[in-house]
């Protein structure tokens, strides 16, 4: 696990009590995770990060099954200037 989600799961873990001890026991778990979401909020690089991630799946949720591991490496060798492995 990396040490940014590790310390995300770490400060959800922290939020929840808090949350309970202020009498907000009146909350879906939903609403808690949104309640966190909100002050925690993702920077621009994260956004648009996750939501690349999300066209992706979405992609090959409708068959798309992208490009070919070896049609990518040479494509990226090729752009960068990098020699062939």
């Amino acid at each position: 696990m990396s040490s940014a989600l590790n310390s995300e799961l770490n400060s959800f873990h922290r939020f929840i009590p808090e949350q309970l001890s202020s009498g907000r026991g009146d909350v879906s778990p939903e609403e808690e995770l949104d309640l966190w979401r909100a002050e925690h909020l993702l920077s621009a690089t994260e956004e648009e990060d996750l939501l690349a991630v999300r066209e992706a799946l979405a992609d090959m949720a409708n068959g798309d099954s992208g490009m070919p591991l070896e049609e990518f490496d040479r494509e990226f060798r090729q752009r960068h200037g990098l020699g062939a492995t």
